[in-house]
């Protein structure tokens, strides 16, 4: 079987794309000195940044996937993903570029290589969709499809597959599966052109169920290409990729798109966050320490069982700011509790030491909570660790706030946390956090996060 893109014609638009960039600093460099470079030193002295940054580029492009089957992007989705591409490559030579102090490298020729390059990629990467799109609503380069299922989800589908639709799929016929029997499927896959049978099953009932493995076998005997749409709330999803487990098919659903390599991002500032805050730590446990220990019996730190990412129990480690017999009397202070739902919390609390007091309103109760950031438990942002108490009164919609990472701070620690007084609430800041996250965004919250300390708030 021929795959929908061949590996030759990949390669060979790889190859165009770095002709293009090439051509790019060629260009920019007749633009810049009003002639092509005259000898090799020169040639490196400007070249050496393109050479960083062509492959930075063209290895963002293969992970945006444009370089694998852009049928079924928009031209809006392959924009941006051509554009982050752009700006990251260009990020990364720009500081190659002042890191290496090159005094005597034209910044300049940069710019015009910057330009040139974005435009080059753009009218070669949208210029030739648009080609495609109006060659496909002419009839040409496009795949016939025989559209199978029932329910609203087939319909979805054929209004997708629209005549003169952009995705090159010209629909050769549609079957609603309870009207017609496994020979009559059997004598249209005989008679009627199709390269691909697109599956658009109703989930199954009690009282009826769809089997599509009999049909799988037909089409495949047939040598045509399956896809199954898969039903189910697409609302709900940011992202679907296919595995394999050994020799099992395998759909991946995520509810949250977070890029892996903005995760190892976000750890290695984690790490940093908190041998940072280690220091701190250390050089501020004498004073503290000898606060706690003169101001009331009792252990230095204090250490509770925790709820972190997707269940998982750890020790989360305080400056003691309470008395001894804290946890004890919290039974005793729960008909006080000012806040609605799962998480207790009262003004003067009468548990809380002098000292205490003013490690909390200074926040330095939390320095020893770096521990945990350190060790991965925790992240610098994330959203609050909740006690194994607490989570036992959650209901079903507070459990998504336990699919990251818990933080020292986040979203509700710096949306006023002391006028916040409905569990729900904090349950809607931790999930806008979750669906919203970004690099920006929690350095954002960081920044808010000194802001609240310093104003006392």
């Amino acid at each position: 079987m021929l795959k929908e893109h061949s590996t030759i014609i990949r390669r060979s638009i790889i190859c165009i794309d770095t002709g293009l960039l090439a051509a790019s600093f060629f260009l920019a460099f007749a633009v810049r000195f009003q002639r092509l470079p005259e000898s090799s030193e020169e040639l490196w002295k400007y070249g050496w940044v393109v050479l960083l940054f062509i492959p930075i580029f063209l290895f963002n492009l293969y992970r945006a996937r444009l370089y694998h089957k852009l049928r079924y992007l928009s031209f809006r989705q392959t924009l941006g993903r051509l554009t982050l591409a752009f700006v990251t490559a260009t990020a990364v030579a720009a500081a190659a570029l002042f890191l290496s102090h090159a005094t005597d490298y034209s910044r300049l020729l940069f710019i015009y290589f910057a330009a040139f390059s974005a435009s080059f990629m753009l009218m070669a990467k949208l210029g030739g969709k648009f080609v495609l799109n109006q060659m496909r609503t002419h009839g040409l380069n496009y795949r016939s499809a025989l559209l199978v299922g029932q329910g609203s989800k087939l319909k979805q589908l054929e209004d997708i597959f629209h005549p003169g639709n952009p995705y090159g799929v010209k629909v050769a016929g549609i079957v609603d599966i309870e009207q017609e029997t496994s020979a009559q499927f059997t004598q249209r896959l005989i008679d009627t052109i199709i390269d691909d049978v697109y599956f658009a099953i109703p989930r199954g009932t009690k009282n009826s169920a769809v089997a599509i493995d009999p049909l799988l076998e037909q089409v495949e005997a047939f040598g045509k290409t399956s896809k199954i749409i898969l039903n189910i709330n697409e609302n709900r999803l940011s992202k679907c990729e296919f595995a394999r487990l050994e020799n099992l098919p395998l759909v991946v659903l995520h509810p949250v798109t977070i890029d892996p390599d903005l995760l190892l991002i976000k750890r290695l500032i984690d790490i940093a966050g908190a041998l940072t805050g280690i220091v701190i730590n250390m050089a501020l446990f004498p004073f503290i320490g000898l606060a706690i220990k003169l101001n009331s019996p009792g252990p230095i730190f204090f250490s509770q069982i925790r709820i972190g990412q997707n269940g998982r129990r750890f020790k989360l480690h305080k400056f003691r700011s309470m008395h001894q017999d804290a946890e004890a009397k919290k039974l005793e202070l729960m008909k006080k509790n000012e806040l609605i739902g799962a998480v207790f919390k009262i003004t003067d609390d009468p548990r809380i030491t002098k000292v205490g007091k003013f490690l909390r309103n200074t926040s330095l109760d939390e320095l020893p909570q770096f521990w945990n950031v350190l060790t991965g438990d925790m992240s610098l942002v994330g959203t609050r660790p909740p006690t194994p108490d607490e989570v036992d009164k959650y209901g079903l919609h507070h459990y998504r706030r336990l699919s990251i990472k818990p933080g020292i701070t986040g979203l509700w620690q710096v949306s006023g946390r002391n006028k916040i007084t409905d569990f729900d609430e904090i349950v809607k800041l931790d999930t806008q956090y979750i669906d919203q996250w970004s690099l920006g965004l929690d350095c954002r919250i960081i920044g808010q996060t000194f802001k609240v300390l310093l104003s006392g708030k």
